[in-house]
């Protein structure tokens, strides 16, 4: 069964560069770095506050690498049910599960009805650590992707991938779905002009106050974007980039679920 979500995979052009960001600005912390021999790919998960992302890097990357999100990824305790169960339920099986390349568990992909690409997860290793203090960020807010059509993803995470809808984005009420593993939260964006064929919107962090975040960010020379898929929820709202342009939200509001 899938029980976790667990990640943004962040495929980067520049680790050096992409983790001065992310530990230098964002205070992330690593809690687990591989390498998969086959493709040269660098893997390093970060944890920023609660929530956590993976960063791939490859020191020779294929023509058309496009850098950026990647995938989103769920932990289940039965991979291959799991995997059978959706494909048998028509999602693409993109891969077949196998043993991860840094031989830490195990692995496989289907798609999702907008053209994501789902990780699923089954490994002994936990990554996730306490919550790490920053004095900016207070909490990973959620991951966010962009639903062009958000009927049938919410089918598909919420059915399929056995996530809970929270009482605010239920089917009709205004804004975007969202839909919760315990305290990691998916939300499913409209997706805007904007957007592109990009549906990996960004992921958001949670701040005592946006414009002080602003402020402190801008003093390591990171300036706010203007975000493609704004929150659903209310409250002061701002975003900034990562080094390969992934966009992070800044949220000012009370914990989409309690403590």
């Amino acid at each position: 069964m899938i029980y976790e979500l667990n990640h943004f995979g962040i495929v980067v052009q520049d680790l050096k560069r992409s983790l001065s960001f992310y530990e230098g600005v964002l205070g992330a912390r690593k809690v687990f770095e591989g390498f998969v021999p086959e493709s040269g790919t660098d893997i390093v998960y970060l944890q920023i506050a609660d929530g956590l992302i993976e960063l791939l890097h490859r020191s020779q990357p294929p023509a058309g690498e496009r850098f950026g999100v990647s995938h989103i990824a769920f932990l289940s305790d039965d991979l291959a049910a799991d995997y059978r169960r959706l494909a048998a339920a028509g999602h693409p099986a993109l891969m077949d599960p196998k043993v991860a390349g840094t031989g830490v568990g195990r692995l496989a992909f289907v798609g999702d009805p907008n053209g994501a690409r789902v990780e699923l997860l089954q490994r002994d290793l936990r990554m996730r650590q306490e919550p790490i203090g920053h004095p900016i960020i207070r909490s990973f807010d959620h991951y966010s992707l962009a639903a062009s059509d958000t009927p049938a993803a919410l089918g598909f995470y919420r059915d399929g991938l056995h996530m809970d809808v929270l009482a605010r984005g239920q089917e009709g009420e205004p804004g975007a779905p969202l839909l919760h593993h315990g305290k990691d939260v998916l939300e499913l964006a409209p997706a805007s002009p904007g957007t592109g064929t990009n549906v990996y919107a960004h992921f958001a962090l949670r701040v005592g106050d946006v414009e002080t975040a602003v402020t402190a960010f801008a003093r390591h020379g990171v300036e706010t974007v203007v975000g493609t898929c704004p929150s659903a929820a209310p409250g002061g709202v701002a975003a900034i980039a990562d080094p390969d342009g992934v966009q992070i939200e800044l949220v000012d509001r009370a914990a989409l679920l309690p403590a």
